[in-house]
């Protein structure tokens, strides 16, 4: 039985590379199509645009049907823009030529006249957890129609990340590091208003996770959210900007407004705990420096961030979608593993072909300890009748 194992492990690091064979990496594909979907009905846009809507892009002529999944919203100051933003579009069509499926959002704003409002720091504390609570059910509906439409975009549930400019920044960088154990006292009335911890925008019975978070001049509340569990962040922003700081202080310089931390914070604090990330300081450009040059230096960042999280933890092939989920990866002392069909046991085998640990599941989402396992590459695979495999990291 080791020995088997021990050859299969090795046929799946061989794969494990050849089959990126340039996806994520650089554009190889010379068209994208853009499908407008609703992805929630549960609120509107406007009162002349009813649920909440995002922009699907995919690579034209591509057959690939196991594709991690880009979600980007748009700057703002939550107050104005909308899903069709230049700079989102530019982003979604980089990254839909390289092999990625990405989507552009709709999320809730507030009123104009909210910046003047003598509440402004609750008005805008609750409007950052509105689009938080928006972005998650934009996971949900990727994950939603796997499960219930046989996968129409062709996505790997495994890889979904969020990204964003500006407030889309701001919103994907809470979503990505809050857990249900963080969120402060004093923020506790505005999450309640918000749905909780997943929100109460729609597609509920699907996880919200996401493999990571891509922030361009983003920035968080707190830098109390971040712990050595949060997943990897890359992020840009000029070290000039006067909106939202690349350190901490309040937004716009505006002390009625909430106090952010900036990516030059937030970059010290993923290292302090060992979080994988990496930054892109542009030296001047103020605000606007990382959407200047999307083609140039923003994608080809990000794009080589991604590239190696993706390449060295998953393969990308013409198979269907995976019978299960596994998150966070890499993971420190638990994995969640997402029982997607009927899966009754798996087993946790490592490098050298030994199995290290064994778990019987539930339907739905089931915590493994894994503290217990030194740090490294592990396979997981299902022991029944139809198997499944998925390389995660220990680290």
């Amino acid at each position: 039985m080791k020995y088997v194992l021990l050859a299969l492990l090795f046929l799946i690091s061989s794969q494990l590379f050849s089959q990126c064979d340039g996806r994520y990496e650089s554009e190889i594909f010379d068209e994208v199509s853009k499908t407008i979907v609703e992805y929630t009905d549960v609120y509107d846009w406007s009162a002349l645009d009813s649920g909440l809507d995002m922009d699907i892009y995919q690579p034209v002529g591509d057959t690939a049907t196991n594709r991690p999944v880009l979600i980007f919203a748009h700057g703002g100051v939550y107050v104005t823009g909308n899903k069709n933003n230049p700079p989102m579009v530019s982003l979604c069509e980089a990254f839909a030529k390289r092999g990625y499926v990405t989507a552009s959002i709709q999320y809730r704003l507030t009123s104009s006249l909210s910046l003047l409002s003598p509440n402004a720091s609750d008005i805008f504390s609750q409007t950052v957890l509105n689009s938080v609570s928006d972005m998650k059910a934009a996971v949900r509906y990727f994950r939603k129609d796997v499960a219930e439409n046989n996968n129409t975009y062709g996505i790997n549930p495994d890889f979904i990340f969020v990204g964003g400019y500006s407030a889309g920044a701001v919103t994907a960088a809470h979503l990505s590091v809050i857990d249900d154990n963080q969120v402060p006292a004093e923020f506790q009335s505005f999450y309640d208003e918000a749905g909780g911890i997943e929100g109460n925008s729609g597609n509920s019975g699907y996880s919200s996770h996401v493999s990571g978070a891509i922030l361009l001049a983003g920035a968080i509340n707190t830098l109390d959210f971040i712990d050595a569990d949060d997943e990897p962040i890359v992020s840009l922003h000029a070290s000039d900007d006067n909106t939202v700081s690349y350190e901490c202080v309040n937004a716009l310089g505006n002390a009625s407004l909430p106090y952010l931390c900036g990516s030059g914070k937030i970059h010290e604090e993923l290292e302090d705990v060992g979080v994988i990330n990496d930054l892109y300081t542009f030296p001047s450009g103020g605000h606007t420096a990382p959407i200047l040059d999307i083609d140039g230096t923003a994608a080809p960042f990000i794009s080589d961030f991604l590239y190696n999280l993706i390449c060295q933890s998953t393969s990308v092939d013409d198979q269907e979608s995976p019978l299960f989920s596994v998150y966070p990866n890499p993971c420190q002392n638990y994995i969640n593993f997402e029982n997607l069909n009927r899966i009754n046991s798996v087993v946790i085998v490592d490098m050298l072909g030994n199995i290290v640990l064994e778990s019987q599941l539930n339907i739905g989402v089931n915590q493994i300890n894994t503290s217990a396992l030194s740090k490294g590459v592990y396979v997981i695979y299902s022991t029944d009748e139809i198997s499944e495999k998925q390389l995660f990291i220990k680290k």
